[in-house]
């Protein structure tokens, strides 16, 4: 079992290399209570709070906060099944469909943090891009419908059942004997928006006179020059 000081490294890392937002002056307290969920002005999905809202980024402490109130927050479930949980509302550009967006991502099968994710965006050493509204074979159309409304810096959890998720084919990588993920089966996602459109993560993935090749070996996890 990881040591209390590892888990507070992996939730520092995991905050700075997402870029989170710092969290707004404004918010106030809250519990693990549902009662105590402020409502948010971007879809009118509930966003969990930390109780330190003075600092810029959050200690682990209360990253490990917003992780438990996630757990027990209901979020809001979307007509097509899928089930939306915004654990910090992100201050940073909105994206539109049909625009690149950056996301950092990890992925499980039993529920939030429950073993190893079956994928993640991190073992690219870079986020993972594609255009919104356009599903790929990494962001099932559950996945992207969840990333609607959400702002650069924000983090969302998705509950998103089978048949928007890997449906009946499940998810195999290739070169790999056993299934990421098994057929049929409901997922859960962790997300953090890097560059919803402020072209941040353009400048250091995508720079000018390099082709698309050559941009997918370059590596920045936090897409900020002289950072990881």
């Amino acid at each position: 079992m990881a040591s209390s000081a590892s888990r507070r490294l992996f939730l520092f890392l995991w905050l700075h290399c997402a870029c989170c937002a710092a969290l707004p002056r404004s918010a106030k307290p809250s519990t693990l209570s549902r009662r105590h969920l402020l409502a948010c002005g971007v879809a009118g999905i509930p966003v969990l709070r930390a109780p330190s809202v003075a600092l810029a980024s959050p200690s682990a402490e209360e990253m490990d906060l917003l992780d438990r109130q996630s757990r027990k927050a209901d979020g809001v479930l979307l007509p097509s099944g899928v089930r939306v949980i915004e654990v910090r509302e992100g201050e940073g550009r909105l994206p539109r469909k049909g625009e690149r967006v950056y996301c950092h991502f990890k992925l499980w099968t039993k529920g939030f943090r429950d073993g190893v994710p079956a994928d993640s965006s991190f073992k690219e050493v870079r986020p993972y891009d594609w255009t919104l509204g356009e599903p790929t074979d990494r962001v099932p159309p559950g996945f992207d419908e969840g990333v609607l409304g959400m702002r650069e810096g924000g983090w969302r959890r998705l509950v998103v059942p089978a048949q928007l998720a890997y449906g009946s084919a499940g998810l195999q990588f290739p070169g790999k004997r056993v299934m990421a993920v098994e057929p049929d089966t409901d997922v859960f996602y962790d997300i953090n928006m890097v560059d919803g459109g402020s072209g941040k993560c353009d400048k250091v993935l995508r720079p000018p006179g390099v082709n698309e090749a050559g941009a997918r070996r370059l590596k920045s996890i936090s897409c900020e020059l002289g950072k990881p």
